[in-house]
């Protein structure tokens, strides 16, 4: 067992830099690990989370279901191709890659 008397008199013997140096490194690994997280997490499969086979009763399955509609919405403007995407505050939103391109007609 460690005992924080032995921990605080090893940390009081050790030069300043040492421990900026320590700090860094552990500020770095932690935000590694944080920054990495969310990029595995951020699948394009978000509609398998959002099938609802009945209307949401609870406050919080409310809240999943608006998500799940705001989700939908940025995906149909991501593939037609609406220019406004991040002031809609859609963000990291690609468009599918089945999705068809928006049909040009000429003008006559």
């Amino acid at each position: 067992m460690l005992d924080i008397l032995t921990v605080s008199g090893l940390t009081r013997r050790l030069p300043r830099s040492l421990k900026l140096a320590g700090f860094a490194a552990v500020a770095g690994l932690a935000y590694g690990l944080a920054a990495a997280s969310p990029a595995a997490a951020t699948t394009a499969e978000w509609q398998a989370g959002c099938q609802f086979k009945e209307s949401p009763q609870g406050y919080g399955e409310m809240m999943r279901y608006a998500a799940c509609m705001r989700k939908s919405d940025c995906q149909k403007m991501a593939n037609t191709g609406n220019p406004n995407l991040l002031i809609a505050g859609c963000f990291g939103v690609t468009p599918d890659a089945t999705a068809q391109a928006p049909a040009r007609h000429a003008v006559h």
